[in-house]
């Protein structure tokens, strides 16, 4: 199995396990609501029609982080793509490396034989 599947799986369990709980504190905010309705009391507040409702923040700071995640989605894959040739690059710089190693060798053996 590729390291990526891995990774994956994992990802997989924790969303699994994240969703699971949110289903059990929503189930018991729903049922304390419920009991709580008939007893909280009821007061005017005066910038009401101000307010945006609950849901109405919870859509716009959703609508936000969406967009943030694909302004980081962006930077990121740009940023790999940087990146992406260096490990060829290294290979490449070590192969470079050692051709101008024995070249300088070769260099300083015929340096040495002038002498």
């Amino acid at each position: 199995m590729a390291v990526i599947d891995t990774i994956r799986e994992a990802q997989d369990r924790t969303i699994e396990e994240l969703t699971n709980a949110q289903e059990r504190v929503a189930e018991l905010n729903e049922r304390v609501a419920k009991s709580l309705a008939d007893i909280t009391p009821r007061f005017e507040n005066p910038f009401a029609d101000r307010l945006p409702s609950p849901s109405e923040v919870v859509d716009s700071y959703f609508a936000f982080v969406g967009r943030l995640h694909e302004a980081n989605k962006a930077f990121s894959q740009r940023m790999a793509a940087a990146w992406e040739g260096t490990e060829g690059s290294k290979t490449t710089k070590s192969t470079a490396s050692k051709s101008t190693g024995s070249a300088t060798k070769s260099t300083a053996s015929k340096s040495a034989t002038k002498s």
